[in-house]
């Protein structure tokens, strides 16, 4: 009878167990991505000449000067503006929509070991450029190319390549009919 008891015992947690209900994985999948802080998914490298002629008709001379510049720009999704509740699927159906926060510019670094120069030209009697002049020409560049950024296509270069990352883990999990819309 205590055998039987203990059968009954083990049978009914074996059947509770598999009714317990099992996380999504779909929602363990997303909810991952929503952890994360940043999803780049694009880096442009941008080169920018930095050029100043200096003739003043009062002085004899001229000075001239020519830097290249470097810098890199990273652009993406800030995950830490999406959320789940942008997430609704049918799995019966195998449909999800997805709804992304509009990608943007992550990171943006200039380095100084990156702006190089090029060339440097003093005639007559001017002198040359002071270590202050050269510096608000690299200011210049850097803010020239912060205003280009616009024009470059790297937010909807990002865009897409998330709507990539995203059609790619969402088929993955099955989806046939995936929509994604950022907001």
């Amino acid at each position: 009878m205590k055998k039987l008891i203990l059968l009954m015992c083990g049978l009914a947690l074996l059947g509770m167990a598999a009714c317990k209900p099992k996380e999504d994985p779909i929602n363990k999948k997303i909810m991952g991505l929503e952890s994360m802080a940043e999803l780049g998914t694009v880096e442009y490298t941008v080169t920018k000449i930095i050029k100043a002629n200096d003739p003043k008709w009062y002085k004899y001379g001229e000075r001239k000067i020519l830097f290249s510049s470097v810098a890199y720009i990273k652009a993406g999704i800030d995950m830490q503006e999406f959320s789940m509740n942008n997430v609704t699927y049918d799995k019966e159906a195998k449909s999800v929509s997805v709804v992304l926060p509009r990608a943007k510019v992550l990171s943006f670094n200039m380095p100084p070991e990156k702006i190089n120069l090029v060339f440097c030209e003093t005639t007559g009697s001017r002198k040359d450029f002071t270590i202050e002049e050269t510096n608000d020409l690299k200011v210049q560049a850097e803010n020239s190319i912060r205003e280009d950024i616009p024009n470059l296509g790297i937010i909807q270069d990002a865009e897409n390549n998330a709507k990539g990352f995203f059609k790619v883990l969402l088929t993955q999990l099955g989806f046939e009919i995936i929509t994604i819309k950022f907001e």
